[in-house]
């Protein structure tokens, strides 16, 4: 299959392997980007994005999933800049009607590093509740948290961004998008976005899911993945893709997101300040607990700013490296230490919950290329 797209010379081994993904029937459309200080030096793109055959271009979107949160970290991170949020604070203090069964105690870092308690929907909802923002907010604000905030580590697969994105509304009167939009899609051209508008609908790729091999246990008890039930056939809809749906639900494409973790790399590396400043940063990415992740079964190493630090592979060879994958395959990262962001982009979801090995077949190549 032809690649499409552009890579410097002294990363052709990595073009070659993108392309066996193809040619071996392991991808069937897919974009890699790898930015350094502002400078692409990988944007290759290729396959179909539908059930037409259409071809995969270099504007072509996709459902992200859990990537998402390192995208909406940023505006936090940028709030947090603007000296508009302090994450030592009790969420309550900015969302007085928070505070309700139990959780006055919760504060924003508990929240960003996936310790707050409220890693699950404890009654049942379908996936057509989380389009309907009000009706999730209502739920969230009524319900008590599962354990005491700060004592144990629950990822919240699905909770997580209603509750930032609420949290951010409730501070500047803007939703996560607009928000998002103003101050880092728009200044720096980052074609991502939490609700797709119509002009960009006619470029989604549809995704497919690939059989799972796993056996997977049958849980009667409501977690942090199960309520609603994963459905790539309602994430394909018109419906989600125009709906605010943070945690699991942003669109974008592999230039966009490593784009946005080049900026973030470098406000470390080269103080540029254009999120958050190189000292604030660095404060907030240090990881927040060293306890098993309850929801996922695996030390994670969750920061108090919403970003995963390296752990294996997955971003890097540097233990400076943070950002954030998702389910299905897709994942972005920067690496303050080379000063780039880096991001893959699938259609084809690998319904496993590991770190998927094409994007970390693709990272290592990366690593091996760095003169």
């Amino acid at each position: 299959m032809q690649i499409q797209g552009y890579c410097e010379d002294q990363f052709l081994e990595v073009k070659n392997l993108f392309e066996s993904f193809f040619n071996n029937q392991i991808e069937i459309g897919s974009n890699l980007a790898l930015i350094k200080n502002g400078k692409v030096l990988i944007n290759l793109y290729s396959g179909t994005k539908n059930k037409n055959q259409d071809p995969w271009d270099e504007n072509t979107l996709t459902n992200t999933f859990s990537l998402s949160k390192g995208i909406y970290a940023g505006c936090v991170a940028k709030l947090i800049n603007l000296n508009e949020i302090d994450i030592e604070k009790n969420i309550y203090f900015y969302w007085p009607s928070f505070k309700k069964n139990n959780k006055q105690n919760i504060k924003v870092k508990h929240l960003l590093s996936h310790q707050s308690g409220l890693y699950r929907f404890k009654s049942l909802i379908n996936n057509q509740d989380l389009l309907d923002w009000d009706k999730i907010i209502y739920l969230i604000e009524n319900q008590e948290p599962d354990h005491a905030s700060g004592e144990a580590t629950f990822y919240h697969a699905k909770t997580h961004g209603f509750i930032v994105g609420e949290l951010i509304k409730k501070i500047t009167n803007l939703n996560l998008n607009d928000f998002f939009y103003n101050h880092i899609g728009k200044p720096y051209e980052i074609n991502f976005h939490f609700g797709v508008k119509d002009k960009n609908l006619n470029n989604i790729s549809d995704l497919v899911e690939t059989e799972n091999n796993n056996k997977t246990i049958e849980n009667n008890e409501f977690d942090a993945f199960n309520n609603p039930k994963h459905d790539v056939q309602f994430y394909n809809s018109l419906e989600w893709r125009k709906s605010l749906v943070p945690s699991m639900g942003g669109h974008g494409n592999a230039l966009a997101v490593a784009k946005y973790y080049d900026i973030l790399s470098n406000d470390i590396k080269n103080s540029y300040n254009k999120i958050i400043s190189k000292n604030i940063f660095k404060t907030i990415l240090e990881q927040s607990t060293t306890q098993k992740d309850g929801s996922l079964g695996i030390p994670i190493r969750w920061t108090y700013s919403g970003f995963i630090l390296r752990g294996g592979w997955m971003f890097g060879k540097n233990k400076e490296s943070f950002g954030h994958n998702g389910w299905g395959g897709s994942l972005g990262f920067g690496d303050p230490v080379e000063g780039f962001g880096l991001a893959y982009i699938t259609r084809k979801v690998n319904s496993g919950m590991g770190a998927d090995t094409r994007a970390v077949q693709l990272v290592k190549k990366i690593y091996d290329c760095l003169i």
